[in-house]
């Protein structure tokens, strides 16, 4: 069952890496996190994870082609919705593969943003916390080693920490509009 373990393995160094494309994205913004992460080196690093989280569910969805107890076929892992088999939650399967298409859409913005118009990128940046719920939905849900206490524990708390930092940049956010808004008004 190597493509078992593989898949295992690689879903959840996959998640690993999202989650640190995501803190860093973060940390460019962010005057808390700005303190302990320098953006000047953070966004560099930030599209290297980036790109390594894509890289890993590659690993993580290929290897599910040869696993012959689930008997995925190209078209189960590239399709949302398409998979018919018994073994596994064709809802939650759907997650992660738009999750990945999400991932590979921000990733390739963020190499060619100096190409694109910023607005353009932006946006398309505001795919990551929808991506970032269906990883954790789908890795939650379908992830054979969210039966381990201490597994599902790390992957909910390091969720939820990661949801708390990205609330905490909204508000800041908010707050300096406010600001702009109040000092335009002298």
């Amino acid at each position: 069952p190597w493509a078992w373990y593989v898949s295992r393995a690689s879903g959840l160094v996959a998640f690993i890496f999202l989650w640190l494309t995501i803190l860093l994205g973060l940390s460019i913004r962010n005057p808390l996190l700005k303190r302990i992460i320098a953006p000047i080196y953070s966004f560099g690093f930030h599209v290297f994870t980036a790109g390594s989280a894509v890289f890993w569910v590659l690993v993580h969805g290929t290897s599910l082609l040869f696993d012959k107890f689930i008997g995925f076929g190209l078209k189960d892992v590239a399709l949302p919705y398409f998979s018919q088999s018994g073994s596994v939650n064709v809802n939650y399967l759907a997650l992660g593969i738009m999750a990945f298409y999400m991932m590979v859409i921000m990733t390739i913005t963020s190499y060619l943003k100096r190409h694109l118009n910023f607005w353009v990128w932006r946006i398309l940046h505001f795919l990551h916390p929808l991506a970032f719920i269906f990883v954790v939905i789908h890795g939650y849900s379908i992830g054979t080693d969210m039966k381990n206490i201490w597994v599902a524990g790390t992957f909910l708390f390091s969720s939820a920490f990661l949801v708390l930092i990205y609330l905490s940049s909204l508000f800041f956010v908010i707050l300096n509009r406010m600001r702009k808004d109040v000092s335009n008004l002298k």
